[in-house]
């Protein structure tokens, strides 16, 4: 559970740190995404009843503006939609890869905040939940774009 938390806070950092400081910030962003990953796979929860307040959100646009400057050799790729089906046709979207950490942060922001000031349990669950249905796609659309993007 501290290896979460920790990789929760180092990630963030990337997007509300404008003096971040790190010998490879795309390397090291690329790790701690891939342990992010690993633990989200790995992990067990329970929904807590508990009735609790709301988190209050960061901004998309603050988020992105740090990342820009944390990471400026970050851009737009190209993915294809539904790469799971075959067919002759398939869709080429384009992605932001900005967009994509900032989304990731946003949601683990919501994590934090919750493990801070509901509960442990309460801010696991959401993490589950926001990756299953959000970050996760994000996450491995980054992962992607990181490994083409070095070779």
């Amino acid at each position: 559970m501290s290896k979460l938390k920790e990789l929760i806070d180092r990630i963030i950092e990337f997007g509300t740190n404008e003096k971040l400081e790190s010998e490879n910030k795309t390397l090291e962003i690329q790790r701690l995404l891939i342990d992010l990953y690993a633990e989200y796979l790995t992990i067990e929860t329970e929904f807590d009843e508990t009735e609790y307040e709301n988190p209050s959100y960061l901004d998309h646009d603050a988020i992105s503006a740090v990342l820009a400057e944390n990471l400026p050799d970050f851009g737009w790729y190209h993915s294809v939609f539904e790469s799971h089906k075959i067919d002759k046709d398939a869709e080429l979207v384009t992605e932001d890869s900005i967009d994509d950490l900032a989304d990731i942060i946003k949601d683990l922001v919501e994590v934090q905040w919750r493990m801070e000031n509901n509960s442990e349990k309460d801010g696991l669950y959401h993490f589950e939940f926001l990756m299953k249905h959000h970050s996760e796609q994000h996450l491995v659309n980054l992962l992607k774009y990181l490994k083409d993007k070095n070779e």
